[in-house]
């Protein structure tokens, strides 16, 4: 209950929300007035009506300044919590997920997989020559290099899918309902955007590539033996001339 009476207030405009806590304020002090008036045998007296007028009048005045203000106060700390929220679960330079909550979204993924005989895909990406470019271009080259292939994996992605910058220059996805050869095409796609996106650092045009390594979910398999399996499919496509996608090894 009254998490539905905050999320009520967080969603809603100003318009509707400080009217509604006025009427539920003058609600309140009517209801106080009546109730004390009945048990204290009071009756209705004539200055019952003033009462009644005052009761109603004064929650008016009181509760709309102060309820905008406690309603506004409400929303600057939820924004708060969700801006340090985002920062506890996101790569700062690329917008991506971090390691972390990739991992335990990751996690989650493949054990509904599992349960579920949905087919799950894990990939690995690595930028090539990354440490050409820091050297040749200086690290701001390799910063827009990263930002880069984030903001090309966030536009090409479905929203199910997940992406992480998973440490350095290498970057991991998780395809849930991929299956090999859905995934394949998938990455494969991601590998021909990443070639052909421009990427502009201190007044100069680059290009880069990835090696990418795909590894779909086996029954059995845990998060771990399954980043493992993609990471070896990319350590191929590295060793058999960059810029490629490779699948893992069938069991």
């Amino acid at each position: 209950m009254r998490r539905a009476v905050r999320q009520f207030f967080l969603t809603r405009p100003l318009w509707l929300s400080i009217p509604v806590l006025m009427a539920f304020s003058v609600a309140a002090s009517v209801g106080a007035l009546f109730l004390l008036t009945e048990l204290m045998g009071l009756g209705y007296p004539p200055s019952f009506r003033r009462s009644l007028m005052v009761a109603t009048i004064a929650p008016m005045l009181v509760s709309g300044p102060i309820g905008g203000f406690i309603v506004h106060l409400l929303r600057e700390v939820d924004g708060a919590h969700r801006r340090v929220q985002h920062l506890a679960w996101h790569d700062e330079l690329t917008g991506l997920l971090n390691r972390r909550r990739f991992t335990e979204l990751g996690q989650q993924a493949l054990e509904r997989g599992l349960q579920q005989g949905e087919a799950v895909t894990a990939v690995l990406l690595d930028v090539d020559d990354f440490k050409q470019v820091n050297d040749r271009h200086g690290h701001a080259a390799g910063d827009a290099v990263l930002q880069t292939l984030g903001h090309v994996l966030t536009v090409s992605l479905r929203r199910s899918d997940l992406s992480a910058r998973w440490g350095g220059e290498e970057f991991a996805l998780v395809l849930p309902g991929a299956g090999r050869e859905d995934a394949a095409g998938i990455v494969e796609r991601l590998r021909q955007a990443v070639a052909s996106t421009p990427i502009v650092a201190a007044g100069q045009s680059l290009r880069c590539t990835v090696s990418i390594g795909v590894a779909p979910l086996r029954p059995g398999d845990s998060f771990d033996a399954l980043i493992r399996r993609a990471d070896d499919a990319m350590y191929r496509a590295k060793t058999s001339g960059k810029n490629r996608v490779c699948l893992a090894e069938a069991a």
